[in-house]
């Protein structure tokens, strides 16, 4: 797992290079919103190929040719086929104009530089590790009992773990890509214009929000990246994908559109309907609105420090340093504190009503945190992680 520090000063360059061609018109805000994501896995590459020390082994070009040609005819109707998906499907072609626009200029870009790029990586990141892993070979194998007949030996090839984990990997990236990129390209949008905007009276109202909407874009283009790409010369490839179906329904209500279909029954109370403050005090008012901006930067960097590993119940590498070292879910407890901090400081909030639905979504989010931890203590590793951090959410206490 990368460092947090080289982490956050990857994050740095690449919204420094985005927003200053945003701003100087050398880009297009809203056609290219994606830069920021763009240059981080490129810096992400680039430094996990210089820090990789492992051995591979040497192939000629005749050796790759051909399983770099598959791959790329795979991958390339992969890409048409879930561009496709989101055309035609109602509620994807509602949810995903904008990350339609990225696909379509990503699956460009892929027709011209993916084969050079799966040769590439057929002859210098070929090891068994890779091969096990890789789709196309799980593919090709399913493919070949089919052609031969083997009608039996393919449907027990679907059931085994290597495979389920492959088809449930590619639901969850499907799902949650366009929600990801979606929110980048939200992000983007509100801060150019918020750059743009010649009448700014800055204030310490308007830093915190200038900052908050910068916190989300980070944080949302950290998800997009850690659902989006998988490549061997970065290493992010998802080496398991949690199969239980209740851990997943607790996840899904906390994202589109199932959050909706939550609400419904216990309605999100981040905007009471009485939106009197409880306290009518302006400093009072601005140290607790600079107390959640400092609590969302905490969850902002805990997500950070992930760099490739944000995806939900997912097993790609664990970080252990950072704010990570302190507690398990750094980011779980700042985002309630965030949530409280926004919600209780309304009067309307203290009512038996909009109370319990509010600890009905801390609930969620601590089940949300618990069902991952639960999933992920199968690994030995993050065994290693439970014994050398011992508390989930409090230092010293729980």
């Amino acid at each position: 797992m990368i460092q947090p520090f080289y982490c956050y000063i990857g994050i740095l360059l690449s919204f420094t290079m985005s927003l200053w061609l945003f701003a100087t018109g050398k880009l297009d805000a809203k056609t290219y919103f994606y830069a920021p994501l763009g240059f981080l896995i490129a810096y992400y590459t680039l430094l996990a190929i210089l820090q990789d020390k492992q051995v591979y082994r040497p192939r000629c070009l005749r050796q790759v040719l051909p399983k770099a040609i598959g791959k790329y005819l795979m991958w390339g109707l992969v890409l048409w086929g879930v561009l496709y998906l989101y055309k035609r499907h109602a509620m994807y072609n509602l949810m995903t104009p904008h990350t339609r626009v990225f696909l379509d200029h990503y699956l460009r870009a892929f027709l011209v530089v993916g084969l050079p790029y799966f040769v590439l990586a057929e002859k210098k990141r070929y090891c068994l590790e890779n091969v096990l892993s890789d789709p196309y070979v799980k593919l090709r194998l399913l493919l070949r009992d089919l052609w031969r007949r083997r009608f039996k030996q393919a449907g027990h090839r679907l059931t085994t773990q290597r495979y389920r984990r492959t088809y449930l990997m590619a639901i969850l990236r499907i799902h949650y890509i366009p929600i990801m990129v979606e929110q980048v390209h939200l992000g983007v949008t509100q801060t150019t214009t918020f750059a743009q905007n010649p009448n700014i009276q800055w204030s310490l109202l308007t830093v915190v929000g200038a900052v908050t909407i910068l916190c989300w874009l980070v944080d949302s283009n950290n998800g997009a990246m850690g659902y989006f790409w998988e490549s061997c010369f970065t290493k992010t490839r998802y080496r398991d994908v949690d199969p239980h179906a209740v851990h997943w329904l607790v996840v899904l209500m906390c994202y589109i559109p199932f959050i909706a279909y939550a609400q419904d029954f216990i309605p999100f109370p981040s905007l009471p309907g009485n939106s009197i403050l409880l306290i009518d005090h302006a400093i009072m008012n601005r140290a607790i609105e600079v107390a959640m901006l400092i609590a969302l930067v905490i969850y902002v960097i805990s997500g950070c420090a992930l760099n490739f590993s944000t995806s939900n119940l997912s097993y790609k590498k664990i970080q252990t340093c950072g704010p990570y070292r302190i507690v398990r879910h750094p980011a779980t407890v700042c985002k309630l504190i965030v949530f409280a901090l926004a919600f209780f400081r309304f009067r309307g909030a203290f009512t038996p009503g909009w109370t319990l639905c509010y600890f009905a979504w801390c609930s969620i989010y601590i089940c949300r945190a618990l069902v991952e931890e639960r999933f992920l203590r199968r690994f030995s590793d993050y065994q290693d992680y439970m014994k050398q951090t011992p508390y989930r959410f409090i230092p010293g206490l729980i």
